[in-house]
């Protein structure tokens, strides 16, 4: 008997070879479900809060009160608002804290406030010392007094100075067990929104981060 042998052509033979299995699709486990509500693609969004006062209570115990922000006619920043105005500063916005801290178990240490807008703008409250420190005139090595680019006599130089401490030495931050007393700070943006999504304090130092809530 006579074997037949079939030949495949040469362009069949590369054919087979390039072929292979059909990539898997991915089908989904048993039991898998879509994303939790917990997820933060399924998180609704924020509460808008409106401006205006707010509160919390720390972890600790204290219990914190303000206004987002303080009319800069308030009598607790008047004498800080005229040394400003007197300077020629560029104008603030304050935020003036009733800091309780007689039922807190640690010593409040309040220097940042941290509000989010709507559009996810950042505005940061600095404990009010700091600007004051920024308005006042300055002693150079040439031992002569300036502020803000302009040059002062050695009288008024050093009585803004003296007024400048004055208030610096009057600003409380630290709030101590058994404490109640107020606490101010101040913001570069003197245009805030009149609402806010987040309101975050930081009462004990740098990284203790708490959120505040409308005193309703």
């Amino acid at each position: 008997m006579k074997r037949i042998r079939i030949v495949l052509p040469a362009f069949a033979l590369m054919l087979a070879a390039c072929s292979g299995p059909a990539p898997a699709q991915d089908v989904p486990t048993a039991g898998a479900t879509g994303p939790s509500a917990d997820s933060p693609s399924a998180t609704a969004a924020r509460e808008v809060m409106p401006a205006g006062r707010y509160k919390l209570t720390t972890a600790s115990g204290a219990g914190i009160t303000f206004t987002l922000p303080t009319p800069p006619a308030d009598a607790a920043v008047a004498a800080i608002e005229a040394y400003r105005v007197k300077v020629g500063a560029a104008p603030v916005s304050y935020l003036v804290a009733d800091v309780d801290n007689r039922k807190g178990a640690v010593p409040v240490n309040m220097y940042m406030v941290t509000a989010f807008s709507e559009e996810g703008r950042q505005f940061t409250f600095s404990t009010v010392a700091d600007a004051i420190q920024s308005w006042a005139p300055t002693y150079s090595y040439d031992y002569k007094w300036s502020m803000d680019g302009r040059a002062l006599d050695e009288a008024s130089g050093a009585a803004l100075k003296r007024e400048a401490d004055d208030l610096i030495n009057a600003e409380i931050n630290d709030v101590d067990i058994a404490e109640r007393t107020t606490v101010i700070l101040a913001s570069s943006d003197a245009e805030l929104p009149v609402e806010f999504t987040r309101v975050a304090v930081q009462p004990s130092g740098m990284g203790d981060e708490q959120e505040a809530r409308p005193a309703r």
